[in-house]
């Protein structure tokens, strides 16, 4: 790589890869090459005539603009695409469990704990692609969606295999600790930023 391509890529360096950007270097690449050629033989050293091609060709701040909006849109199908894959898969695989369940053993509700498993494929790739779409944390929404769930099955649990005896409350506290340090993580993080932004 010469000096001229290592220049071009350093400036490239922090935009997300995608196809437009890698369209864009090779187009830039090829141009400023030519203009190099073109001041080398007008009598300038190849340093100075790199040198002169990079600051004719001035800021990229609204090319680089263009590129994270693209990178983003285009990682943002790619998830949708992955999320719509995972509901359809587990509308399928939850059916099909639901099937067996009453089908072969219809005295026993069983169907809810390979449910409950499956339920976690499309909940990450949803907060994958909110995240991405909205460029936001997922942290918090996702440990509070993914305690309700728990908390959904250890109710179902105590409740329809021991009714007698009420013992969920012991793993929903357990649980609760995870939105918890999640949120006062948050909260800590937030107050870091407006101290920043008010110094």
């Amino acid at each position: 790589m010469n000096e001229l391509e290592q220049s071009i890529n350093y400036l490239f360096e922090k935009i997300p890869d995608s196809e437009r950007k890698r369209e864009i270097i090779q187009e830039i690449t090829q141009n400023l090459s030519e203009k190099v050629s073109d001041l080398t033989k007008e009598g300038m050293t190849e340093k100075e005539a790199i040198h002169k091609a990079l600051e004719d060709f001035g800021d990229i701040g609204e090319l680089r603009k263009e590129l994270v909006s693209s990178s983003r849109t285009e990682q943002c199908k790619k998830a949708g695409l992955s999320l719509a894959f995972s509901i359809w898969g587990t509308i399928l695989i939850s059916a099909l469990f639901l099937f067996i369940n009453f089908y072969y053993s219809p005295k026993v509700l069983w169907f809810v704990y390979p449910v409950f498993a499956v339920l976690w494929w499309p909940s990450a790739l949803f907060f994958r692609w909110r995240s991405i779409r909205f460029n936001a944390s997922f942290g918090l929404p996702f440990s509070l969606l993914s305690t309700l769930m728990i908390i959904g099955v250890v109710i179902f649990t105590n409740l329809y295999f021991s009714p007698k005896v009420i013992w969920f409350f012991y793993p929903i506290f357990a649980v609760i600790w995870w939105p918890l340090g999640v949120f006062f993580y948050w909260l800590r993080n937030k107050g870091q930023k407006e101290g920043e932004s008010n110094e």
